[in-house]
Order: structure tokens, then sequence, then C-alpha cells
């Protein structure tokens, strides 16, 4: 059974030390975590929404943000967290914590904190936590709400939703067992090619001819799309245009991943003497151009879109249609030899 997830949020590490002993002394169920800043809790809250079961949050944090300034954002981000508030000042925030903070919390502590206050508050919010929410819609949801707030933060994008749709990316690869090989060579994430570094790379299994190129879009949820492989995509969110500096033009920047690994693949085979320039010795590589499913991707002009380039929804990135899409492509006899060389020596 999974350990309940505790975590305590102080400047003060004797506080946040003396807390865990007392919480880990009466309970053998929960795992602590402690976090020192408001920015480090928030930082974890976004890339794991779902993890936390209850949050002991101090208010005052010397300069900065306080606890209650985060309340909104942890609720939003991780609607199922219980949160008690934790503070020395209760004069000074009492009457915050009741305007402010009360829709968000589940109870409040005033330091210093008795043993057999802290322990009977906790267990009342973990048993209180909202069991028959199911697991999937919670993490839906969370998905959600940091997919939606984003685009309003760009430092989130990078550290927040980005990192999570690549993740969500890389776990549907490694289910593809029928479709994708189980070993060493695949499938990598950031992997760097020629110092351009590839958000996943994949090696389908024989007798797939080669390699699948996944070029995650990870900067448009929530988002509508409109241009073509020949001009610079423009972001429309709720009519508005916005501008993603990274992804200007993402027909570009996928030719470009896979022109890389094509020149890199072509390096290999010079190195080890395998000069035959048949084409059908030469591998090929399918690229897969993955949108969340939020974006709207109906406007996009196609046509003159690289050959070997499919843009999809992650909905649609399934072992079928990897298998489908690869076995329409021109077919190739690559010796195991061949692939093998370029699979020991693609990725440095």
């Amino acid at each position: 059974m999974d350990k309940k997830i505790i975590a305590l949020t102080d400047d003060d590490v004797n506080i946040r030390n003396s807390l865990e002993r007392t919480i880990l002394k009466h309970f053998t169920d929960v795992e602590v975590k402690q976090f020192s800043s408001t920015l480090e809790l928030k930082r974890f809250v976004l890339n794991n929404p779902t993890t936390i079961n209850l949050l002991i949050l101090d208010i005052h944090f010397g300069v900065g943000e306080t606890g209650i300034d985060i309340l909104p954002f942890v609720k939003e981000t991780a609607p199922s967290i219980q949160i008690i508030l934790l503070s020395a000042m209760e004069k000074t925030y009492g009457q915050s914590v009741t305007d402010v903070a009360g829709e968000y919390i589940f109870d409040f502590m005033s330091k210093p904190v008795t043993e057999t206050e802290l322990i009977i508050k906790v267990k009342k919010a973990l048993s209180s936590q909202k069991n028959s929410l199911n697991k999937t819609v919670r993490d839906l949801q969370s998905q959600n709400n940091i997919l939606n707030s984003i685009l309003d933060n760009k430092q989130q994008i990078s550290k927040g939703a980005g990192r999570m749709f690549e993740d969500e990316v890389f776990e549907k690869l490694t289910k593809m067992s029928q479709a994708i090989m189980n070993n060493e060579f695949s499938p990598k994430k950031n992997a760097v090619v020629f110092s351009q570094e590839i958000d996943a790379l994949a090696f389908t299994k024989p007798p797939l001819p080669f390699a699948v190129l996944v070029f995650e879009t990870k900067y448009f949820p929530n988002a509508k799309l409109v241009g073509s492989a020949n001009e610079d995509t423009k972001i429309f969110v709720d009519g508005k245009e916005m501008l993603s500096e990274k992804r200007r033009n993402v027909f570009e920047q996928s030719d470009n991943q896979f022109k890389r690994v094509s020149k890199r693949i072509e390096k290999i085979l010079k190195e080890n003497n395998i000069n035959d320039r048949n084409e059908r010795l030469r591998p090929f590589i399918q690229t897969f151009v993955v949108f969340t499913d939020s974006t709207d991707i109906s406007e996009l002009d196609l046509t003159n879109a690289n050959k070997y380039t499919k843009f999809i929804k992650l909905k649609d990135l399934t072992q079928d249609f990897i298998i489908t899409t690869v076995f329409s492509l021109p077919k190739r006899s690559v010796s195991e030899e061949v692939k093998r060389i370029i699979m020991n020596n693609l990725i440095k």
C-alpha cells in the first residue's frame, strides 16, 4: 500500500525537522517531504500535482511570498491536497486566515505546536481526504489546470507543463512493446545528436525498417495553431495571438531535427566504411510531431511538410499508428549489422 505524503514547508530547518520527527513517531504509513521556500514547493506541486496528501504550510518566510499568497496556486494545481497553515504570528495573520485562506485550508495551527495538537490535526486531515474522487479524474483536472496556466507564466513553460508532457510522451512510447525495441536503444529523452537536443528518439522493432523520431511541441496546450510549412506558426488562445519564441516554426524545427539525425547516420556509415550508396541500404527516420490533445491544429497547412513527418495529437500516437505509418514508407532492406552499428553510435 502506497504511503501517504506529508509536505512540510517552513524556512526554519529546525522546525521542519522537529515536525517530521513527531509525525514519523506516530505514523508508519506516511512519508515526509521538506521544502524550505514557497518556490521549492510550487515547483514540486507543478510537476507532481497528485503526489502530496497533506501540506503543513508556514505563513511567514521572511521575504517574498507568504504561505497565504500561494494558497490559490496550490489548490488550483493540486485540488486534492489538504492544507494546514502554520504560524507563530496568529494575531498578525488571524484575519487573513479567516478572510483569504478559509476556502483553501483544512485547519490552522499556531507555533509552538504541541505534539498532541499536531497528531490530532494530521489524523483528521488525512482521514478527511475525499477518497471518493477517482484518481484518474484528479489527474486530468490537475493536468488541465497546469496546461491552462503555463501560457501566462513563461518560467512554468520549461519547469512544469513542458516536462510533464515530455514524460507523458516518453511513457507512452515505452509501453509500445510491439513497435518499439525494449533495449538500451529505445526510447531516449533529450538525446543529443550533433549538439541538437532531440526530445525523444525511439528505435522500432524488426521487421520495421528503422527509427521513430518524436518531436513533442510541449508549448502549445489549449491553443489554436495557424500557419504552414513555409511561414512562422501563429498561436491563438481565446482569440488572442500569442508568441512562443522557441517554437515559431514547428515545421522548420522538426525538419532540422530530422536532418541532424540523417547527417549523423551518414557520418556513422562513412566512418565504418559502409560506402554502398544504394537507397535500400540507408535506414530512414519517421518523424512524429506530437501536440497536446487540447491543441487545435485543424488550420495548419501541412501540404509542404516533409513527407517523413506526421503531425498528430498525443492520443493518436498509438502502436498501430506507428506500425502502419512506418510500413507505408518506401521499403528498405537494411542489414542487421548496419542497424547495430548505427544504433551503437548515433547517440553521443
